[in-house]
Formats: structure tokens, C-alpha cells, sequence
């Protein structure tokens, strides 16, 4: 096997030879893209050849990778490490500009987001030569829509949730990459320890994702809003998920739209199917011959007798490791667990569908939410407003506030003359605030309109002369709200005397005043002045007897603990526990004679002093430590459980060490 480097971009030429390097791995993926990393001394050669950009190609692959990272480090001597991915990332740096219907077979439908986002695309800019796409009938169906994902994220899905491999196959004559799609077809090899075409191997069963019930949500807000279900299992064997589907509609799919949204449903729960998978290490001088015997993609069988395990499963990975110790495979049958990317992936889809609120509901819609670009002059018609869907109510006084309305954005051509109240409702609904303070003098006329009850006409009883108001440094201070309800005016007065002396009052009519009323003011250090407190404000009749008890005050330590033991659980030390200031310090040890079954009861605290507040998680910890730490739950009646799935304890000694609040 040899190593050829080929310069990027369109020449794609032969640049040189890898002649020696210290460790290569060489990740071969049947339904996602492959990837690489190679060691080398850091020799001017090879700091020549292995450039970002540049191509890595294995004499004896059809795939070759693309250089994305470069790193050079020194210990003892210096090395140069290149990885990437295989060609098949060109796919990742293109998205699905807009939204893209798919329908028909399986490879035409991938061709299609190939051709208008790499091949043929109509912004020319987005184009990347060299590169073209084959793919036979597979007779697989797809009713799908995609819109700004991914490229490389799209198709792979597509392949992965159907069972179809994806390469792209590198030609170094002409320097062209074909991106191609493959069944990997069957293999009559069988891999076992037994056959000694294994040299070591993990089995992996795995439901953590698992969901085999889909409810799909398509177009339609509230009862309108059409769903799909697909439905298996029942009792504790229903797993459920939902599948947000909103941007599949109908008019896209006429006459399929339920096979639609059922498809989206079916490709969502093959994400989600249970995960059951064998990591091998293989013989590469076996009986099974790499490459002839099976290759990436195939079914084969694997058999492991010690554990029950016998399973046909297809190739999903191949890892070829080239080192000092020789040429390595190390080979995972079957689908592995969700990457944490994957998982990413899937939490944001479900994150996103809260954010844009759940149909039906009123939901808060940030300000940055509905731009003009995604509201057409006739996107909001009668038709979709019911009457009287949006009140005054619905709307806060001070909701719509100026700094939101660009100052032409409602314009007379916009408002329909006859949707206003008449004249004498033309002041609804709004607050005026004017604040005066600081040396100076107003002149209360200002604040008058016609029509509007003012300042001038209060007496000067009100401490405020009529007509004029003059302030001196930092006291005193005016405020002035005036609140318009109809034709109607509602003033509301605040002034300050001094630092920690505020008042208020309010009027409805031009002469009619309520009393100055003091308002509590804070002092420099942040604390209620006392001189706003009367003497009588809170008193015993304002305090229930035993509103405010021990039990609500945070209580001094306590040792003594109640222990309720079942039968095969004792106390094996001293009980160190005690309870202080609302926090509960368990320490001590107990002893099994008998097994406890997961969920079985460890012990019960019977003082109530010594509950958590909520269900609290911790561990046992072994004595001396002969199985790792056991979760237990502890919830607020005290009872302590075994909370280890699966797993019975064991007799022996074990450690209580957990700290909470109580309750």
C-alpha cells in the first residue's frame, strides 16, 4: 500500500509520495462520511506534501480524504499530523439553499439536492468542479421536504435511515471525484472468537434513544393542525416522540401529504430504533480475506457462544490502522450508539419546536421574531383574524411602545380612516410621564391641552403653587403622570421633600385631590428610612399566631435520627448523621445479608426532620470497594432505595455519605 499526495482545488495533480510515516488510521463509514489521521516525522518532504487542502490518497481504497487540520509537535522528535475526512465533506460545505420537495426513488431524490447544490446550482459561485454523482434505482421511495440543513447532514440521514451506503470515488488520472450511492449487498462470512478470526470484541445493546410510537405534527395551528400516528407497543413497551413536521404542507404534496408526514415519522423512529451493535477487533491472517471474503456494507454473521449472541448484521465501520506493529482492523457490525452530535442534532429540532410556541397557544414572540421581510403586504388577511382574536385586553397599555415603530412604518394609506374611535376617544389609552427636578422652574401651563385637565388648575393648598412650580438643587423633586381613559384625564402627582420624604396623590378631576399619601423611601445605605415606618405598621394582629414557627426558621443542629431497618439491612457503625440550618448530613454504614433487588427498600427515615424536601439521587459506596458505587433515591417520606436498574446488591458493608435540604 502506498500514499499518494494530490494538490487541491481543480488541478488535482500528482504532488508526491508519503515515503515513510509513523501511524496512519484509515476510518471507512458505509452511510456517513469516512475520516483519517497520519503521523509522520516532520520532515521537509512531508511538511511539503501534507498541506491543508491537499488530497490523501491509500493506493489500494477507492476513497481518498481531504487534508483539514495540520498539527506539528515535539517531544523527543517532531512530528507532523494531517487528518480530515473523506471526499464525500464536500457535500457538508453546501446547505440546501431553500427548500427542496423530494419524491420518487432514493437516488434520484439525493441527485436532486446534489445537482441544484453542488453540480448545477444557479448561483454559479456555488458550484465545485470536478465532481459528479451516479446512483442506480434502488426502488426505495422517498416523500420528503428539507429546508436550510446541511448538505452532507441531508443526505446522510437519507442514506443511513434507509440502508444505503455513500462514497465518493476518486479517479487519479483525471483528477474527477464521483459521489456515489451503494447497497452493500450480503456476505456469507461468519465472524467468531471461535473461529479465530476475532481477537477481541464488545457487545453493545442499547434503548437509551429508543422510541417505537411517532406522532407527527404537520401543517395547521391548534385543532386545525393535522397529525399522523404510528403507533407500537403498549404499557411500558410504548416508547413515544414527537416528530415536528410543521414544514411539510399539503399543497407540496397533493393527494400524499398522510404518506408524507408518515414517512418523516418512519425516518425519525429508524433514528431512534434500538441499537445493538459488536465491536471487533479482526484477524487480518484469518480464514475471511479483507476486502474479497467482505467489505464495508455487507451483512455477515457474528457469533459470540460464551455470551448467547448470534446476530447478522451489516458493516457499518472499518477501521484499517497501518503502525510499527503491523497492519490492524478493527470492525463495528451493526448500528452504533448516537454520536453526540447526533444527539445535539436532535435536542435543537426539539428545542426549536418550543421556541416558535406550541399551536394554539399565545406564546411570547420576541420582539426580532416577525420582520417585515417575513410578513407580506397580504400575508395577514380578514380570513385569518378571527373577530375579536386580538383585544384590548391581549394587548398591554405600554406594550407597542414608539421605540418599536419606525416613524414612517404606519403611514394613512395603512389605516383605514374608519377603523379609528371617533374624536372624542382620541386620547385612550395612553400615559404621559414628566419629570421635573434639580434648580429651575415650570411652568405648569406647558402641561396643558385642550380638553385635558392640568396642573393649573390646582389650588395652592396642594403645596404646589398654581400656575408655577420651583425646584432648588435636590429638593424638592415634581413628577407628573397624567393617564387618559377616553375623554377622561387621571393625574397622579409624586414629590419628594427631602431624601427620604415621598409622597403621592392622585386626581380625577381638576380640583378633586386625594390626600398626600408617604411613600416608604430608601436611605443612601439601601434601607427603608425608619421615618417612613410608623410605629404601629406591623403589629400582632397583621401576624397570625404561628404564621411564622421553628419548623419555617432554619433550626439548630439535631443528632437524633430514627432508622425503620427491614429485614437483611442493619446499622454496621456508629450513625454520625444530624440535621442544621435545614441541611441534612447522612453518615454512616450499613450492612446487607440479604440481597436488595433493584428498587427493593435499603432503609426508612422515620424522624421527618431528616427528609429531603424532593427525591434526592445519590450512591452507596462499597466497603471495601469489591462493585462500583450504587445509586440510591431518597425520597421525602424517607424511604432510601436500591435505584440501580438491572442490578441486585450484594451482601456486604456499605457506606451512606449524602447531604440535602430538608424538608
Amino acid at each position: 500500500m502506498e500514499l499518494f499526495v494530490y494538490s487541491g482545488g481543480t488541478a488535482r495533480q500528482l504532488s508526491g509520495v508519503v515515503e515513510s510515516y509513523e501511524y496512519l488510521r484509515w476510518t471507512r463509514r458505509y452511510s456517513r462520511c469516512g475520516s483519517f489521521e497520519l503521523k509522520a516525522i516532520a520532515a521537509p518532504e512531508n511538511m511539503a506534501l501534507l498541506k491543508e487542502g491537499n488530497i490523501l490518497h491509500k493506493s489500494d481504497d477507492q476513497e481518498a480524504g481531504i487534508i483539514e487540520r495540520v498539527e506539528l509537535s515535539q517531544t523527543d522528535r517532531e512530528i507532523i499530523t494531517a487528518s480530515g475526512r473523506f471526499a464525500t465533506s464536500f457535500l457538508g460545505r453546501r446547505i440546501v439553499w431553500g427548500t427542496e420537495k423530494l419524491s420518487g426513488d432514493l437516488g434520484a431524490a439525493v441527485g436532486q439536492l446534489l445537482n441544484k447544490h453542488i453540480l448545477s446550482p444557479t448561483e454559479t459561485a456555488r458550484k465545485i468542479a470536478g465532481i459528479s454523482y451516479s446512483a442506480p434505482n434502488f426502488g426505495i421511495a422517498v416523500s420528503s421536504q428539507t429546508s436550510y440543513r446541511n448538505l452532507l447532514e441531508s443526505v446522510s440521514d437519507l442514506c443511513d435511515g434507509l440502508g444505503i451506503g455513500i462514497k465518493t470515488v476518486f479517479n487519479p488520472a483525471t483528477g474527477l471525484f464521483t459521489v456515489t450511492l451503494y447497497n452493500g449487498g450480503n456476505s456469507s462470512a461468519v465472524f467468531s472468537k471461535e473461529y479465530e478470526n476475532l481477537t477481541e470484541q464488545t457487545y453493545i445493546e442499547s434503548v437509551d434513544d429508543y422510541a417505537n410510537t411517532a406522532l407527527i405534527g404537520g401543517e395547521g395551528e391548534g385543532s386545525a393542525r393535522q397529525f399522523v400516528t404510528i403507533a407500537q407497543g403498549s404499557g411500558e413497551h410504548r416508547r413515544e416522540v414527537f416528530v415536528d413536521a410543521r414544514d411539510l404542507q399539503s399543497a407540496d404534496f397533493p393527494g400524499n401529504y398522510t404518506e408524507t408526514l408518515t414517512f418523516r415519522g418512519q425516518s425519525r423512529l429508524a433514528e431512534l430504533a434500538p441499537r445493538y451493535s459488536f465491536d471487533a477487533g479482526v484477524n487480518p491472517h484469518g480464514n475471511l480475506r479483507y476486502k474479497q471474503d467482505f467489505d464495508l456494507g455487507n451483512m455477515v454473521k457474528v457469533i459470540a457462544k460464551p455470551w448467547g449472541v448470534s446476530m447478522t448484521a451489516r458493516i457499518s465501520e472499518i477501521e484499517e490502522t497501518y503502525d510499527a506493529e503491523g497492519f490492524s482492523l478493527f470492525i463495528t457490525f451493526g448500528k452504533s450508539e448516537l454520536t453526540l452530535a447526533q444527539k445535539m442534532r436532535s435536542d435543537m429540532s426539539g428545542m426549536k419546536t418550543s421556541l416558535l410556541a406550541p399551536s394554539g397557544g399565545s406564546g411570547d414572540i420576541p420582539d426580532a421574531s416577525i420582520t417585515a421581510a417575513k410578513m407580506a403586504d397580504n400575508a395577514v388577511t380578514n380570513t385569518k383574524i378571527a373577530s375579536g382574536a386580538v383585544t384590548s385586553a391581549k394587548i398591554a397599555d405600554v406594550s407597542i411602545a414608539t421605540a418599536k415603530l419606525a416613524d414612517g412604518a404606519v403611514t394613512l394609506a395603512k389605516i383605514n380612516v374608519a377603523a379609528l374611535p371617533s374624536t372624542s376617544n382620541t386620547y385612550a389609552q395612553r400615559i404621559v410621564t414628566d419629570t421635573y427636578q434639580d434648580a429651575g422652574v415650570v411652568d405648569l401651563n406647558n402641561f396643558m391641552t385642550a380638553g385635558e385637565f392640568t396642573l393649573y388648575n390646582v389650588t395652592t393648598a396642594t403645596n404646589f403653587p398654581s400656575g408655577t412650580w420651583t425646584g432648588t438643587g435636590n429638593t424638592p423633586h415634581l413628577t407628573v403622570q397624567r393617564y387618559y381613559a377616553n375623554t377622561s384625564v387621571r393625574q397622579i402627582l409624586t414629590k419628594r421633600n427631602a431624601p427620604a420624604e415621598m409622597y403621592t396623590r392622585t386626581a380625577s378631576a381638576a380640583s378633586t385631590w386625594t390626600a398626600w399619601y408617604k411613600i416608604p423611601a430608601f436611605n443612601g445605605a439601601g434601607e427603608v428610612a425608619t421615618s417612613n415606618i410608623a410605629d404601629l405598621a406591623v403589629t400582632s394582629a397583621k401576624i397570625a399566631s404561628g404564621a411564622v414557627t421553628t419548623a419555617k426558621m432554619a433550626q439548630e443542629a439535631s443528632t437524633s435520627m430514627s432508622i425503620t431497618w427491614p429485614s437483611g439491612v442493619s446499622l454496621a457503625a456508629t450513625n454520625n448523621s444530624f440535621v442544621n440550618k435545614g441541611v441534612v448530613c447522612l453518615g454512616f454504614q450499613i450492612q446487607l445479608t440479604s440481597t436488595v433487588a433493584p428498587n427493593g427498600v435499603l432503609f426508612t427515615i422515620s424522624t421527618a426532620a431528616f427528609r429531603p424536601y424532593t427525591t434526592v439521587r445519590s450512591v452507596l459506596i462499597p466497603v471495601p470497594t469489591f462493585v462500583t458505587n450504587v445509586p440510591i433515591t431518597i425520597d421525602s417520606g424517607g424511604v432510601v432505595r436500591n435505584a440501580a436498574s438491572g442490578t441486585t446488591l450484594p451482601t456486604g458493608y456499605y457506606m451512606v455519605c449524602v447531604t440535602y435540604g430538608r424538608a
